[in-house]
């Protein structure tokens, strides 16, 4: 498992938000990655000395306290608890680069983006659970015992707007494909509008 070494930004208004740039995986494994928030400080997971016994690390990172983690092969685990969801890294293409951020939302909800899409939201009021705590300290968790094999954070990285967050992927490329097939600019890399 990977933390953040500090809580995660408070985008005000906005919720907490991080993302990382994901360089090499192994497609082929049940579960590529979880990835989410804990309120659990991960300084309180590690023995300062050895005569100190902190906590056994869990083997999933949906196991520690006060976790919300997403994108294991068919689950959510939401403070402890499982709940079974569809699969959300399926169509992801073999060797090929991609980035996928994490919202905490200020409904207390989880929003998964992948290459600045949204893919995935988790109501906590409409499953009847406890909300995340948006103004309570955060940390970013990846559990890296999957398919993930090479990813960075992103450290500078900003919340999708809202168009961007819908645009999907086949709109995209056919957006540039388009312009290029004309021999024009995409109005959108030379900042034009049309």
């Amino acid at each position: 498992m990977a933390f953040s070494a500090e809580p995660v930004r408070n985008l005000g208004g906005r919720g907490c938000w991080f993302e990382i740039r994901v360089d090499v995986f192994a497609g082929g494994e049940m579960c590529l990655m979880g990835l989410g928030f804990t309120a659990t400080d991960p300084e309180t997971l590690v023995n300062e000395s050895e005569a100190e016994e902190a906590p056994a690390l869990p083997g999933c990172a949906g196991h520690i306290p006060n976790s919300f983690v997403v994108g294991y092969g068919r689950s959510l685990y939401w403070n402890g608890e499982r709940i079974e969801i569809e699969p959300i890294f399926a169509k992801l293409k073999p060797a090929q680069t991609f980035t996928v951020g994490a919202l905490a939302n200020l409904d207390g909800g989880l929003e998964l983006y992948i290459n600045r899409r949204l893919v995935y939201t988790f109501s906590p009021e409409a499953n009847v659970k406890r909300p995340i705590e948006v103004d309570a300290p955060l940390w970013a968790v990846v559990d890296c015992s999957g398919g993930l094999k090479k990813a960075s954070l992103i450290p500078d990285s900003i919340l999708p707007t809202p168009e961007e967050a819908a645009l999907g992927e086949e709109e995209k490329a056919l957006g540039a494909g388009t312009a290029a097939e004309d021999g024009e600019p995409n109005p959108d890399e030379t900042g034009d509008a049309a």
